[in-house]
């Protein structure tokens, strides 16, 4: 029996396991902590040290070997491209479920895809290969600006910055360096004018022949990330018909075996049209060319792995006849009327709900086998910083694209996920609701255009709905005795205040309402968390040295710092012009120089302990820190010029610091002693 090990996780990993089961395949699945939705889907489930491990070719061929897998399925993202992994699983007689090693080197690499697609005559827009800033600000001046600096192994909307001034080179550069783990870039020039729509081709091949399964539309983006994708496109036929013919030319000519999607920008006002890369791998939206050819794409994939079947064994020695439209509508944890910031938390069970209905199916990783012993009796999910903030796809099938449009709007009602973790289905709702969705006039830079409207028309159209929470965290509740449950933030600093009863007439007393202070010393401990919604509020049960009385004691946030040893960070002051408050939770992973002499140490981040050279007036813009969310950098800079007064406790490189903490005070007066 081969055994499928699958090196991903999520809903992909979730559909591969399925699959597996479904073929009688015995499967593998790898976890992290905290992140083991997949695993009672697996026979076999294998710890990882780190999130970083699905990166680590060396450690995935290991474990296969270990486990006796004689497939590996890198499911998207991770390793999904690598050519490293290919490799590593030929040389450990390991099927490698995707493209060979000689395809891989050519469609993973944009450059040499590119050059394929000149060789072939097929339109790409011009781009060169970067090693140095230099490099791009040549590039700039001969084609001139916009440019788009991409990451070679980049996606998902990593790696990519758009440059619209040579002065804004040197920074971008940095940043698409930032996410790009090869640490190799190139340039091309950036398309960014009114017309352009993201079409995309799925092809699939058995290394002899291929076939189209019809094209995808991707246009509704948002700083280069997919929200909404359809299938077909809207475009006409004749549109999309030279934009297939080049995808199976290329194909062809590289003998392709396996699933791959060519990707191209087609401008509805000019026809013009360029090739832009070659995914050599299962893609987040696979699932609508499921729902228009009525195949299983991924059973297909693991199938053609196999030497005894090919296209025509498996009914494809044609492209299958397109029926209907399809929707995909991506559910992720952001908070859109916080600037679309990472919104981590617990979900649970109880307070989990997705559409159902004909026509709509959801693929998640919010699921459990429930007759798995890998199974927890009450499952809750954590949403974090360590992935991206995908929760799920719902996809859409209508017989036109007005049915699965109705459809769709309708599913977007049904969802709810509890209170705690905030989505973007007012976005997608909105998406829905626009004019320019129903007519088609939707192009890549569309949704960036008309945010404000569609967030209006988001929320003017979503159902409220009531919370079905049983236990309100808005105020700390007072506890009785030895507990009490009380709501914490991550940061905050907190003062003991022990009240006396109230009067009555069974215990009078005379006592004043707050007891006088004491030498006495009692301990807290949290020995419980009843919710967790980092970073926003952390429910727990307190233990105390407190003995049980008729006194009842609350923690109190106090308004000033009661000691470093209180707290890691203190909150910013978001009404105070000199605060430089970090607007979301993430990793710090690059900082001012000012703070270099900080760089991994613990110590207070005061003034007295920097080196005085290090200049500390900055100019408004200047960058103050980096932070790297799911593999993503987001830069904070100065509000405004002056000086670094002082820096928020416990700011220093590589340490993870929470939304609405302190990261500088920043005074606009530039003091005489500078």
């Amino acid at each position: 029996m081969p055994t499928l090990l699958v090196a991903n996780r999520g809903e992909i990993a979730i559909r591969v396991l399925r699959t597996a089961r479904e073929l009688g395949w015995s499967s593998v699945a790898l976890y992290t902590e905290n992140d083991t939705s997949h695993v009672s889907y697996a026979d076999e489930m294998i710890k990882l040290d780190t999130t970083s491990s699905y990166m680590n070719v060396e450690a995935i061929v290991d474990i296969a070997q270990r486990t006796k897998s004689t497939h590996i399925h890198p499911g998207y993202g991770f390793l999904s491209e690598s050519v490293e992994l290919a490799l590593a699983c030929q040389g450990a007689g390991i099927t490698f479920i995707g493209p060979s090693v000689e395809t891989l080197r050519v469609a993973s690499d944009k450059i040499k895809s590119r050059e394929l697609a000149t060789s072939l005559g097929v339109n790409i827009a011009p781009g060169n290969r970067v090693q140095i800033v230099e490099d791009v600000i040549q590039f700039g001046e001969s084609a001139g600006y916009p440019v788009m600096i991409k990451a070679l192994d980049g996606g998902g909307g990593r790696g990519i910055r758009i440059v619209e001034r040579p002065e804004s080179v040197q920074d971008a550069f940095k940043r698409c360096l930032g996410e790009s783990p090869s640490q190799q870039l190139f340039v091309e020039k950036a398309l960014t004018g009114a017309g352009w729509k993201h079409v995309e081709v799925q092809v699939i091949g058995d290394g002899t022949d291929v076939v189209h399964l019809w094209e995808r539309e991707c246009s509704v983006q948002r700083r280069f990330q997919k929200i909404v994708e359809m299938a077909p496109s809207s475009l006409a036929r004749d549109s999309v018909t030279p934009l297939i013919e080049s995808a199976i030319k290329m194909a062809k000519s590289l003998h392709y075996k396996g699933l791959g999607t060519f990707e191209f920008l087609f401008n509805v006002r000019t026809s013009d049209w360029v090739f832009l890369e070659i995914n050599p791998r299962i893609q987040v939206e696979h699932t609508v060319t499921e729902e228009i050819t009525n195949i299983d794409i991924v059973r297909t994939q693991i199938l053609l792995s196999l030497s005894e079947y090919s296209l025509p064994s498996l009914s494809l020695s044609s492209s299958p006849p397109c029926r209907g439209c399809s929707i995909q509508l991506r559910v992720t944890a952001e908070n859109p009327s916080r600037s679309f910031m990472l919104s981590p938390g617990k979900i649970l069970a109880k307070d989990l709900s997705w559409p159902a209905g004909h026509g709509v199916r959801v693929d998640t990783w919010l699921s459990y086998d429930p007759t798995s012993p890998n199974s927890a009796a009450a499952p809750e999910w954590l949403v974090g910083t360590d992935f991206d903030s995908l929760l799920a796809k719902v996809i859409i099938r209508g017989s036109t694209f007005e049915e699965a449009t109705q459809k769709a709007k309708r599913a977007l009602r049904e969802i709810y996920v509890g209170e705690i973790v905030k989505t973007n289905v007012d976005v997608l709702t909105g998406v829905l609701h626009h004019e320019d969705w129903r007519s088609g006039r939707i192009d890549t830079l569309w949704l960036e255009r008309s945010l404000d409207q569609v967030l209006r028309l988001g929320a003017s159209s979503t159902v409220s709905k009531p919370s079905r929470s049983s236990t309100s965290t808005n105020q700390p509740p007072s506890g009785m005795g030895s507990q009490s449950t009380v709501v914490l933030r991550p940061g905050s600093m907190f003062n003991l205040t022990i009240t006396s009863p109230t009067p009555t007439s069974s215990h009078p007393t005379s006592s004043p309402s707050l007891l006088p202070a004491t030498e006495t010393k009692h301990t807290l401990t949290l020995s419980s968390i009843a919710l967790n919604t980092f970073p926003e509020r952390l429910s727990g049960t307190i233990q105390s040295t407190i003995l049980p009385s008729p006194f009842s004691f609350d923690l109190v946030q106090s308004t000033t710092s009661v000691g470093s040893s209180s707290s890691d960070f203190e909150f910013g002051d978001q009404n105070n012009a000199s605060h430089v408050v970090s607007p979301i939770t993430g990793k710090i992973v690059e900082l001012h120089p000012a703070f270099a002499s900080l760089s991994g140490s613990s110590s207070s981040s005061s003034l007295s302990s920097l080196d005085q050279k290090v200049p500390r007036i900055i100019k408004k813009g200047d960058v103050l820190a980096v932070l790297s969310v799911m593999k993503m950098e987001s830069v904070i800079t100065a509000p405004q010029s002056g000086v670094i007064e002082r820096f928020g406790n416990g700011v220093r490189l590589g340490v993870v610091i929470g939304e609405g903490m302190l990261l500088a005070v920043v005074s606009a007066e530039v003091k005489s002693h500078l």
